[in-house]
């Protein structure tokens, strides 16, 4: 007997739950001013990570970059090179994750908002609050500030110049 689950989708977003289990795909930008970069979290939840967002079906994920800059900080910004692939596996709650997510370098203009030292923006996304930091690119800085996924905490200091793909497995 073949068992038949529910599939929930997510709007237009490249994302579906099986009831155990979540795949998603993303795009998330490295912003990187005077050696620090660009990082955000929940307003409360210590752990940091990228900006960026889920890919909705039929847009491509330089163009969801845009969309999520747009929507979270109100400028435009200049996706550059694809740096990263990586696929990722890992629990959250009480769903196993596998994520595929796609780091573009990002360049923003003079007005973006910038501080070396504390927040430099907030925003909300549905009830939660987002708060924006530039925290120093070293793997000593980021770990601190529990930035997520590990795996990427040690390279965002000295970027390649080809793309790098990267298997992270959280759940072994």
């Amino acid at each position: 007997m073949v068992e038949h689950r529910p599939i929930l989708r997510h709007d237009r977003m490249v994302c579906f739950d099986d009831g155990v289990d979540r795949f998603q795909m993303r795009a998330a930008a490295i912003a990187i001013r005077n050696g620090r970069v660009l990082v955000q979290n929940i307003a409360g939840n210590p752990t940091t990570f990228l900006p960026g967002g889920r890919i909705e079906q039929g847009e491509a994920s330089a163009d969801t970059l845009v969309r999520e800059m747009q929507e979270e900080f109100g400028h435009a910004i200049e996706v550059g090179d694809l740096v990263f692939v990586m696929e990722s596996f890992y629990p959250d709650r009480s769903q196993l994750f596998h994520e595929v997510s796609l780091y573009y370098r990002i360049t923003v203009g003079d007005d973006f908002p910038y501080h070396d030292t504390d927040i430099c923006h907030r925003c909300f996304e549905g009830t939660a609050e987002m708060e924006y930091r530039c925290v120093p690119a070293t793997g000593v800085a980021l770990a601190a500030k529990r930035f997520r996924p590990a795996a990427l905490r040690m390279r965002l200091g000295n970027l390649p110049t080809t793309t790098v793909h990267i298997l992270d497995r959280e759940d072994i």
